[in-house]
C-alpha cells in the first residue's frame, strides 16, 4: 500500500494540519471518508492531533490513462511523488491520436509498478525541449500546480534568438490568442505576462538568452522575444527567418520545495543547441 506520511509536531486540528501540508479542502473532504490513518488506525472525522502523532494518507492504485509505448526516456529526478524527465523536441506531451511523451511515461510507470495515472505538472510546446515534471499521485499534482500558480516554482529557459539582443530586465506584456493567425498576440485586454530576460553570449548575428517566466502563459517566451524583434531561431510561427526542424528553446532548470519535506530541489537539463549553432543554416 502506497501512502503519504506526515509526523505531527504540535497540537492542531486535523483539517488545519492538512491545509498546512498543502492538502486542499476538496482533497481533504475526499480522503477523510476512507483514506486517512492516524497512528495506523482509520479515522473519519476532524479530530485533535498532538505531537508525535503520525498521519498517513492512503494513495489508491489507479489504471493508466495513456497507452504505454516502449520508448526510452531520460530520467532527471525521481522521488515517491514526482518524476522529472527530459522531453526531446518534435514530441508532444499528450496530444490525442499521435505518439506522445505521456505514452512513454505510461510505459515507465507500467514497467516500474507505479500504479498511477500520468499527471503532467508543467507543459512544453512540441518543439521546445527540456524538463517536464509528472506527478505520481493527485496530492502531489495539486501541490506543485499550486506552487506554479503562486510563483513559487522557478522555471528557467535558454533560448537562441536572431540578432544581437542586449537586455537584462523584466519584460511585461498583455497577450491573448488570435483565432485568425492561430497564435498569441499582444493585446491590452489580454492576460498579463512577465518574463525576465538576460543576454548571455553573442555569436555575431545570434544571441544566447536566459529566460525566467513569472506567469505561465502559452507561448509567453516566444511571443515576448518576437515582440522585441528578436524571434527564437527556428520559430517560424513567431517570425524567425531560419528553417530548422525545431526552435531553439530549452527548459534547462527548475527549482522548488519538495512536497513532503519542503527540501529545496534543483533539476538541470543541458540543451543540445551546439549542433544547430554549427549548422550551415545559421551561417
Amino acid at each position: 500500500m502506497r501512502n503519504i506520511e506526515f509526523k505531527v509536531n504540535e497540537y492542531i486540528k486535523l483539517n488545519q494540519f492538512m491545509k498546512n501540508k498543502n492538502i486542499s479542502n476538496r482533497a481533504y473532504r475526499k480522503i477523510i471518508k476512507d483514506s486517512i490513518l492516524l497512528n495506523d488506525k482509520k479515522i473519519r472525522k476532524n479530530i485533535n492531533l498532538k505531537p508525535e502523532d503520525v498521519i498517513k494518507i492512503i494513495i489508491k492504485n489507479e489504471n493508466l490513462n495513456y497507452e504505454p509505448v516502449n520508448k526510452k526516456i531520460k530520467i532527471l529526478y525521481e522521488d515517491d511523488d514526482i518524476l522529472a524527465v527530459e522531453k526531446p523536441h518534435k514530441l508532444t506531451v499528450n496530444s490525442k491520436n499521435q505518439e506522445n511523451l505521456s505514452n512513454y511515461i505510461a510505459y515507465y510507470f507500467k514497467e516500474n509498478n507505479i500504479k498511477s495515472q500520468v499527471r503532467l505538472i508543467n507543459r512544453l510546446d512540441m518543439n521546445t525541449s527540456g524538463i517536464m515534471l509528472v506527478a505520481k499521485n493527485p496530492y502531489a499534482q495539486a501541490y506543485y500546480q499550486k506552487l506554479i500558480e503562486k510563483d513559487e516554482f522557478d522555471k528557467e529557459y535558454l533560448a537562441i534568438v536572431e540578432g544581437n539582443l542586449i537586455i537584462n530586465d523584466y519584460y511585461n506584456l498583455f497577450i491573448k490568442y488570435d483565432e485568425v493567425s492561430k497564435k498569441m498576440k499582444v493585446d491590452n485586454k489580454g492576460d498579463h505576462i512577465k518574463t525576465y530576460f538576460k543576454n548571455l553570449k553573442n555569436y555575431g548575428n545570434i544571441t544566447l538568452m536566459y529566460c525566467k517566466i513569472y506567469t505561465g502563459k502559452t507561448h509567453q517566451i516566444r511571443l515576448s522575444l518576437s515582440n522585441l524583434n528578436h524571434p527564437i531561431i527556428g520559430d517560424k510561427l513567431y517570425g524567425s527567418k531560419y528553417e530548422l526542424d525545431r526552435f531553439l528553446l530549452h527548459s534547462y532548470r527548475v527549482k522548488f520545495k519538495r512536497f513532503r519535506d519542503q527540501k529545496k530541489i534543483t533539476i538541470l537539463s543541458k540543451p543540445d543547441f551546439d549542433k544547430h549553432l554549427n549548422s550551415s543554416v545559421l551561417r
